[in-house]
């Protein structure tokens, strides 16, 4: 968060005037402290540290592109105000504009090369660009022009615990609550360390501490679930914090204390069609099976009144910008949750007419781990699955091709999710009994979209992934399954180059003369491979209908 300045000298503004509006803001009283600024600009135009000051409010309410306007004001007359450019790289990294945020934090530390906090924000620019071990010689640079400075700590370990140095991660972290003790994004981090260092027991306390001192992180929540579903000693117990989780992000995203920030994120950014169109499809569906959800109807109302102003326009792909009264209509039904119901949940989820020891040999036996398994789940389990995916209400990711995520540590997740665990060890004990199960989660995809999700590879050691809609509904039989490479993915790449480089991944792929084996889709096949292959999503050609909407789980099991 960029943080209010006091260093320089006063303009034409009066030193009083000044300070009043620097205390409100260093109280937190955001609206005062804008409205003082606010003030002294009106009166003084070229008071650039106003000016800028009164951007940084713009900016920690939410409203960057005010605030960029104002930094950049601030600039035009004193191009030399260090401080202002640091938080216009602040302003410009929310705005997503990470090269121009980039440029704007290298000139910070170049007007002043002994401030501390210059080359922390530096760093943190470039951590964003991926250039991971620069953004660590700058948080290097940060603590050795100030030892005292926590947050330097702290991001220096979040940049080595992002390459995969857990330990120095660890070390970071440790000092940085030493310098400030009760730091809950150290101890979220901290715990997160502790965890890929097999260190369990001590990361539940730490994301518990975490969570005592800020209730509202759901990043760190989201987490400690992650812990207790690898655990798998209390599946009860894994289903409780999960549920808590998808609750802190419904709370955080459009519960009643975000009503005001959400309303103004919907009429300024508008909302994304693709995941309108989705919404507006379930509650339709759940409208027909008989479900009572509070305020359906008006979601249902205002949008499809959004849906047909939206077809109007030129850029059907584009977000539409609300107005007040239908950004409101939409808030009480997405804050609300619901979840498929059923009376038992079915005694077997792994089909058992299949002979999964000759399977588990097969796989053990291919030349490149890479096998498929047809008629996968029971029949009942089958069925389990697609009414739990098409009713329940935790499709809350949103990526840029149009596809809708569920997570199981925010809430896609049962008694069945986790049996299926169970019987995949207990079935397949040589591949999958030593490792544990670290994460599942479920991808919803737009019915007619051409393209899925792209290159990537995981950080697992086997990836597993089923398909659930009907054949009836895909368009193209022959497509929309899943393309895996059968190259490993290079062991020091960190998470964004694995999931971000795209050309790059190409690259490699095609320098180490991989070959692509293409899985057709079908409804109740899984795939099984190494995850450290590279894989996406064959082209899609679904019917567009609710149900038709094509559906993966995606179970990871061990870690690499």
């Amino acid at each position: 968060m960029a943080k209010a300045k006091t260093g320089r000298k006063h303009q034409a503004a009066s030193a009083k005037a000044l300070n009043i509006a620097v205390a409100h803001h260093s109280a937190g009283r955001l609206e005062q402290a804008a409205a003082a600024y606010d003030r002294i600009v009106k009166s003084d135009p070229g008071n650039a540290q106003a000016l800028h000051l009164l951007g940084v409010v713009r900016h920690q309410q939410g409203d960057n592109e005010i605030a960029l306007d104002l930094i950049s004001r601030a600039l035009d007359i004193d191009p030399d105000y260090a401080d202002a450019h640091g938080n216009m790289g602040h302003v410009l990294s929310a705005l997503n504009r990470h090269g121009e945020a980039l440029s704007h934090f290298t000139t910070a530390t170049v007007l002043e090369p002994t401030l501390a906090e210059a080359h922390n924000n530096l760093g943190q620019g470039l951590q964003q660009a991926g250039r991971i071990d620069d953004a660590i010689d700058s948080y290097s640079m940060a603590t050795t022009l100030n030892p005292g400075f926590a947050e330097a700590w702290c991001n220096n370990g979040a940049a080595h615990q992002e390459l995969g140095h857990m330990s120095d991660a660890v070390n970071f972290y440790r000092e940085a609550l030493r310098l400030r003790p009760g730091y809950a994004e150290a101890l979220a981090r901290l715990a997160g360390a502790l965890a890929a260092l097999g260190e369990t027991e001590e990361a539940i306390v730490s994301y518990r501490t975490a969570l005592d001192l800020n209730p509202d992180d759901a990043t760190a929540q989201a987490n400690l679930t992650s812990l207790y579903i690898a655990d798998d000693t209390d599946p009860d117990r894994a289903i409780a914090e999960s549920m808590k989780s998808l609750g802190m992000l419904l709370k955080n995203q459009y519960g009643d204390a975000a009503r005001a920030g959400t309303i103004k994120r919907f009429t300024g950014e508008g909302v994304q069609l693709f995941r309108l169109k989705h919404d507006l499809q379930q509650a339709a569906y759940l409208n027909g099976c008989g479900v009572v959800i509070e305020g359906l109807s008006e979601f249902v109302d205002a949008g499809n009144g959004i849906l047909a102003r939206a077809a109007m326009a030129n850029d059907p792909d584009a977000p539409v910008k609300l107005e007040k009264a239908e950004a409101a209509a939409l808030l009480p039904y997405l804050q609300s949750g619901h979840f498929h119901l059923s009376a038992g949940t079915p005694a077997a989820v792994l089909n058992p007419e299949i002979d999964w020891a000759k399977e588990e040999q097969r796989y053990l036996e291919s030349e490149n781990e890479i096998v498929f398994f047809d008629d996968f789940l029971s029949p009942a389990a089958l069925q389990w699955f697609q009414a739990y995916c098409l009713e329940s209400r935790v499709w809350n990711k949103e990526y840029a091709n149009k596809y809708l995520g569920a997570f199981s540590d925010q809430g896609f997740i049962s008694p069945l999710h986790l049996q299926l665990g169970r019987e995949l060890r207990q079935k397949l004990p040589r591949l999958f009994g030593p490792h544990t199960l670290n994460r599942f989660w479920g991808f919803k995809y737009d019915a007619i979209l051409g393209k899925g999700i792209n290159v990537h590879a995981d950080f697992a050691r086997l990836n597993l992934n089923f398909w659930i809609t009907p054949d009836e509904h895909n368009l193209k039989p022959g497509t929309g399954g899943l393309k895996v490479y059968d190259v490993p993915s290079p062991s020091n790449w960190h998470f964004r180059a694995y999931n971000e480089g795209k050309d790059a991944i190409y690259r490699f792929i095609d320098d180490h003369q991989g070959n692509s084996v293409i899985v057709p889709y079908r409804c109740n096949r899984a795939v099984l491979f190494n995850s450290a292959y590279f894989h996406e999503t064959d082209e899609l050609h679904f019917a567009d209908v609710y149900e038709g909407r094509r559906v993966n789980v995606t179970y990871l099991f061990g870690s690499r």
